[in-house]
């Protein structure tokens, strides 16, 4: 399997450059769909150590398995299992959303986002990464402006 693109560089202790990406639900929540999983939302979860999110992420993911069990288009067990394996797959990959809050609100009052959903911006500033979404309000809300080149589209994304 080809590597990710590299998009952004960082310097980790220790480590030759990275590659990173924040990811946020709509990367994550095909994992757990077969009906649709892509080749790229497959490729992200084979590639984690490149991936972080902060810890918003987490409720997120929940919020969307829960709808997804009330829908019938997932068991409760099945939906559980998922959060599990997330939060395992993630463990060492989320950034407290209070280490982020700050920026998130001043990033919230410039996109007119909820706080919670800037926490994604903050991170990807904060790390120089590409915010990798198919959350339409996300691309809606940068459209213009300079939080646009941070924001990547997970359905045109190669």
């Amino acid at each position: 399997m080809a590597a990710l693109p590299c998009l952004v560089t960082a310097k980790v202790a220790g480590t030759e450059n990275q590659t990173r990406f924040v990811i946020d639900s709509s990367v994550v929540i095909p994992w757990y769909l077969e009906q649709s999983l892509t080749p790229i939302s497959l490729l992200f979860l084979q590639r984690l150590e490149h991936c972080q999110a902060p810890g918003v992420i987490s409720s997120h993911v929940s919020q969307v398995l829960w709808s997804y069990c009330q829908e019938d288009l997932l068991s409760g067990t099945v939906g559980a299992a998922a959060l599990r394996h997330f939060r395992r797959a993630m463990k060492h990959k989320i950034t407290p959303s209070e280490d982020l809050a700050d920026r998130a609100l001043e990033i919230s009052l410039d996109l007119r986002l909820a706080p919670p959903l800037c926490l994604y911006f903050a991170l990807a500033e904060r790390q120089e990464a590409d915010l990798v979404t198919a959350f339409q309000p996300f691309h809606e809300a940068v459209r213009g402006t300079p939080y646009a080149a941070m924001v990547t589209d997970l359905r045109t994304f190669h």
